[in-house]
């Protein structure tokens, strides 16, 4: 059987899907606060490093047993590309670097090696190496604020809201995961990770640790997951997909408050980036509108199309924060995205009525 009979998905992305929104989450936020070639080089050596985990993983498995299957050579061969370009990333981090960008690399290293033993050993869907793997990638967002020349109270800061979302994340999602799964697990230790975690995140704002974003974000989450714990429970891919939307949310909120405080992130940029897709926007509406109308049904780019006005209307919130008084066009965009998500659920025409009226009210403002 030659290696190319093996499919390059099985072994070039890793089988979790969690591991993605702790990967990413602190990658975007260094970005955010300190956008640059340093953070660019962070972000390329932990999205890499990230995806070189899955293929070493089958590589070691393999030869531990002491065999020689086709996804071995694939598996190395997808693993030392992956290893070749989160090293440009390390390179390019370290030659570009205004601070010391490895210290809070080195100070989590120990959590690194947990989570490599645990992962060899097949313990890493544990809860402890699941938070160890979570803590060890938060600690990019502070190497990106260092590697920007910041100061060292933001580096402590990103660092503590990904640290504080992390935990309430992981105890939550398990607890979630295990009702979906017809268990009936103690739900007291997910509130009181997520009420504990809003609670040090205001004490830590009253501290001047962290900006007061963060605690409006990390409260929106645990009243959301104090809500839903006592629902009936949902596959683990919402479950999945939720999680990552608030990470979003609080890698979002820590970029806002850090921006308000007068510190020049990334998010200056979101008044002009919102005009500029928003003209993108009105064309692709009336287009997907009549092509809807003609085509009676909803394929899959018309649902994928969403996304984009759902960034737009999400822009528009930033937009609206930055400006400090209400203004209508921001609020236009996110009534119309609200409307559009009802009607693309209902049944010929109403989804392209609704990329129409959305349409109509991103021409409007």
């Amino acid at each position: 059987m030659r290696a190319a009979s093996v499919p390059l998905k099985s072994v070039a992305l890793p089988t979790e899907h969690g591991g993605w929104g702790f990967t990413l989450e602190p990658l975007l936020l260094g970005l955010l606060l300190s956008p640059g070639l340093p953070t660019l080089g962070l972000f390329l050596l932990g999205l890499f490093g990230f995806l070189a985990r899955h293929p070493l993983k089958l590589l070691y498995q393999d030869l531990r047993r002491g065999k020689r299957y086709p996804r071995t050579d694939l598996a190395l061969k997808v693993a030392g590309v992956y290893l070749v370009l989160a090293l440009l990333g390390f390179l390019l981090a370290a030659f570009t670097a205004r601070g010391p960008f490895l210290l809070p690399l080195l100070l989590a290293l120990p959590l690194g090696a947990y989570m490599a033993w645990a992962d060899a050993q097949n313990r890493a869907r544990e809860l402890f190496p699941e938070i160890g793997a979570a803590l060890f990638m938060a600690a990019f967002a502070p190497a990106g604020v260092l590697a920007g020349g910041l100061p060292q109270v933001v580096a402590l800061g990103s660092f503590l809201t990904l640290a504080l979302r992390d935990v309430a994340a992981l105890y939550y999602a398990r607890t979630q995961v295990l009702r979906a799964r017809g268990l009936k697990p103690k739900r007291h230790p997910a509130l009181l990770a997520l009420w504990g975690s809003a609670l040090l995140a205001f004490l830590l704002a009253q501290g001047r640790l962290l900006p007061y974003p963060v605690f409006l974000a990390l409260l929106l989450l645990a009243l959301y997951g104090s809500l839903t714990l006592f629902r009936p429970p949902v596959p683990a891919r919402v479950v999945g997909w939720t999680q990552m939307g608030f990470g979003l949310l609080v890698v979002l909120s820590a970029a806002l408050g850090y921006t308000l405080q007068g510190l020049p992130t990334a998010l200056l940029g979101v008044p002009a980036v919102h005009r500029l897709l928003g003209f993108a926007l009105v064309a692709l509406a009336f287009l997907a509108g009549v092509y809807l109308l003609v085509k009676r049904q909803v394929p899959r780019f018309a649902r994928a199309l969403l996304g984009l006005y759902d960034l737009n209307a999400l822009l528009g919130l930033l937009y609206l924060a930055f400006a400090g008084k209400v203004l209508p066009h921001p609020l236009l965009a996110l009534f119309g995205v609200a409307l559009l998500h009802a009607l693309i659920k209902r049944p010929h025409p109403w989804p392209g009525i609704g990329f129409l009226l959305l349409g109509l009210l991103l021409l409007w403002h």
